[in-house]
């Protein structure tokens, strides 16, 4: 589905798979996030073109992980990346694409990186911030003047996160306490809301380490909306055989 955030900013909402964020700027469109599915990430192009008539003039990677980065193959701009993104897709190799029955044989890489901060202005202004916890190389887009949070999976909203083998729940709730206050908050996965869903965030990573210092127990997270009222608990349970292996 697609959704109308502000004058100059779309996010084709997935029910599932990652969401993809279309920044119009004066000269060119930005896109955040090219999808899992070179062939989606096609689609997507197309329907840039007929909703601005501009090229997508960049793409931004949130993270590393697959359904946010193998639809780069699709686009013939410039990448953005936090340098981690780049090392850790640098080791996609073909069996590892062939796991996950994607019909690539290569990757396409970022090929502009950053460290802390990359900024980039088209008539609006785009800041992109790396913010680890999610993964190492977890970065989010912050757009001022729209009030504008593009959030990557930092944020995932009504359905279970994926805490993954990197994740460290300790700098993931400090970057979501370091984040701007606005208006629109689009997370990485789930519909976009205000910056409520960042406090429900805090709150569900901060009772996942209550759950592993012996504090609560699984059945205490039934207690709670913020876990109860989640779409797809079968990764919750994913979740937390990653976090105590």
């Amino acid at each position: 589905m697609v959704r109308k955030i502000t004058d100059f900013v779309y996010v084709i909402e997935h029910e599932e798979a990652a969401n993809n964020v279309i920044i119009i700027g004066k000269s060119g469109a930005i896109l955040v996030d090219t999808s899992l599915f070179p062939e989606k990430a096609r689609s997507i192009a197309k329907f840039v073109r007929e909703l601005t008539a501009k090229p997508i003039t960049l793409v931004m990677n949130t993270h590393y992980h697959p359904d946010h980065t193998l639809g780069n193959i699709a686009f013939d701009c410039p990448i953005v990346a936090h340098s981690l993104t780049r090392s850790s897709m640098s080791l996609f190799d073909g069996e590892y694409l062939r796991s996950l029955g994607i019909e690539i044989t290569s990757v396409k890489l970022p090929d502009i990186i950053f460290d802390d901060k990359f900024e980039y202005e088209d008539g609006i202004k785009i800041e992109f911030y790396h913010g680890p916890g999610h993964t190492p190389d977890s970065s989010y887009v912050y757009l001022p003047s729209e009030g504008v949070l593009i959030a990557g999976d930092t944020i995932v909203n009504r359905m279970h996160p994926e805490i993954v083998s990197d994740s460290n729940l300790n700098l993931w709730i400090k970057t979501l306490q370091s984040l701007p206050k606005v208006k629109h908050v689009i997370p990485g996965h789930g519909p976009a809301e205000d910056h409520s869903c960042i406090e429900h965030m805090v709150d569900y990573l901060e009772t996942i380490k209550r759950l592993l210092s012996g504090e609560i127990g699984v059945n205490d997270l039934e207690k709670s909306k913020n876990f109860s009222e989640r779409t797809h608990p079968e990764l919750l349970n994913w979740s937390i055989k990653n976090l105590i292996s």
